[in-house]
């Protein structure tokens, strides 16, 4: 009777218990990702960057399309991106110094407006490429996709 009681108690909490629908990326690559249901103002005041756990490949992927975007110095129309409740925005900036990429993502997961500035007009596109795909780097690492 015992080992029914206890197998009644595994299977219900293991049925009960709910994967995480965020990941939060540190938007400074300082803290390992978190996984978690609920953004909170405290992830944001954190630096961290919310998205939907189902759409983290195809993140990735944009982010990987930015940066080859970037490496080519390509002045085409910048691509915009939209997974669930994170967005990328892209445009061109015309500068003296020649025409740069800007891309904002933001996120409004759980009713949160968090932004990030991915890749500034203000800092040439080489930059921009190599914290871009230090970026890449440091999500696919931690997060072993």
């Amino acid at each position: 009777m015992k080992y029914i009681y206890l197998l009644s108690i595994i299977f219900f909490a293991t049925t009960n218990i709910s994967a995480q629908k965020y990941v939060l990326l540190d938007k400074h690559m300082a803290n390992k990702p978190k996984f978690s249901n609920t953004i909170t103002s405290n992830d944001k005041f954190q630096n961290y960057l919310p998205v939907e756990k189902k759409y983290l490949p195809e993140f990735v992927k944009a982010l990987e399309e930015i940066a080859t975007l970037l490496s080519k110095n390509n002045n085409g129309t910048p691509k915009q991106y939209n997974f669930g409740c994170v967005k990328i925005k892209g445009q061109l900036v015309s500068l003296q110094s020649g025409i740069r990429l800007d891309y904002v993502i933001t996120s409004t997961c759980d009713n949160t407006n968090i932004p990030m500035h991915l890749s500034d007009a203000k800092l040439a596109n080489k930059n921009n490429y190599i914290f871009i795909n230090t970026w890449i780097m440091y999500i696919k690492k931690s997060l072993k996709i």
